[in-house]
């Protein structure tokens, strides 16, 4: 399994022992799956998660040069580790569910319902939790769980209506890892993949929060490249 990330903290889904920011700041928390609707999930596979910080009391005008976020992404090529990176998932959603105030995600029951059936030994704490968020029975001081996809749109058209233009790659159902699936350049697509769709994820939900707001079509793909070029220098 593969991890990438931008983000400083500890894998400590309880956070005791530090804050992510000096002063405690509001954030927008999104979740991505690779391949999406797939049950249960089959390598190769990736997930993500994704952070905007939000304003306390405004929404933040951003370009695509200005845009500041943070992820963390896994992608396997291998079955063996498709429970371990069901496992980093949750624990991902765990530490989103506690430090933002929003999480979002697109179709979020069909993808969580893939991972927990994919590692059936998993106590799966944060996907239960985040499935009952997304079924209307939110938890007191946790994060709001959104969930983008209203049966009626694809994200692709999410995303068109939001201003926001991602990679055919992130917005695939499919994955396409290349010749070689275990290769280190298959799996920085197929992680970066899976970043771009949760960043253009918070975002579209951001913009519809009233949170965010841009002029410009933002490509999230320039954006990530941006961001992360020397974490995916083999992606492209």
């Amino acid at each position: 399994m593969h991890t990438y990330t931008n983000l400083a903290w500890p894998d400590d889904p309880y956070r005791a022992s530090q804050q992510l920011y000096p002063r405690p700041s509001p954030m927008l928390a999104a979740f991505a799956v690779l391949p999406a609707g797939q049950c249960p999930i089959v390598a190769p596979a990736a997930v993500a998660v994704a952070y905007l910080p939000l304003h306390r009391t405004r929404a933040i005008t951003v370009t695509e040069d200005t845009l500041a976020f943070g992820f963390r992404a896994a992608s396997t090529a291998a079955a063996s580790s498709i429970p371990g990176l069901a496992g980093l998932a949750d624990l991902d959603l765990m530490l989103a569910r506690r430090h933002a105030r929003f999480l979002a995600g697109y179709a979020l029951p069909a993808g969580l319902r893939a991972l927990r059936d994919a590692a059936p030994g998993l106590a799966g704490r944060g996907l239960a939790a985040v499935e009952a968020g997304a079924a209307g029975q939110p938890a007191r001081g946790m994060a709001t769980v959104i969930d983008i996809g209203d049966g009626h749109h694809d994200l692709a058209v999410i995303c068109r209506n939001a201003v926001i233009t991602a990679s055919p790659a992130s917005l695939a159902s499919g994955v396409t890892p290349g010749s070689d699936p275990a290769g280190p350049a298959a799996a920085g697509r197929l992680a970066a993949a899976a970043a771009e769709r949760a960043l253009a994820i918070a975002l579209a939900s951001a913009r519809r929060l009233g949170r965010y707001r841009w002029q410009n079509r933002l490509r999230t793909a320039r954006v990530l490249a941006a961001a992360a070029w020397d974490l995916f220098p083999l992606a492209s």
